[in-house]
């Protein structure tokens, strides 16, 4: 955490899960790219990341944790690959997007307003 010169992450299939605070607080961070495999993003592991406009999840990811993007204050886009029901589908913890300007995740076939 809070390597502020760290520019981009690639998440390769072999992991599993993101751990608690893994980049919180990276604020050089602007492309994360989160491997196929991935089940679990910890709690606040990108939490603080303001430089990170846009995130892409996985259909593979189940759990979203408390505080995962909390103040990523430039990010505006979230994307996931699947639809609606995928979306639902996620466990998402307590303000996982506290103070995020996002206001919708977009998928294939729809745009999802986040409550």
């Amino acid at each position: 955490d809070g390597c502020n010169g760290l520019t981009s992450i690639t998440i390769p299939d072999s992991v599993t899960s993101i751990g608690s605070e893994a980049f919180y607080n990276c604020t050089g961070l602007t492309s994360v790219t989160i491997g196929n495999s991935v089940t679990s993003i910890g709690d606040y592991a990108f939490s603080g990341c303001s430089g990170l406009t846009s995130i892409t999840i996985p259909d593979s990811v189940t759990n979203i944790g408390r505080h995962t993007f909390a103040y990523c204050s430039g990010l505006t886009s979230i994307t996931i690959p699947d639809s609606i029901a995928q979306w639902e589908a996620i466990s998402k913890g307590i303000e996982w997007n506290k103070n995020v300007p996002a206001t919708h995740v977009y998928c294939t076939n729809a745009a999802i307003v986040i409550k």
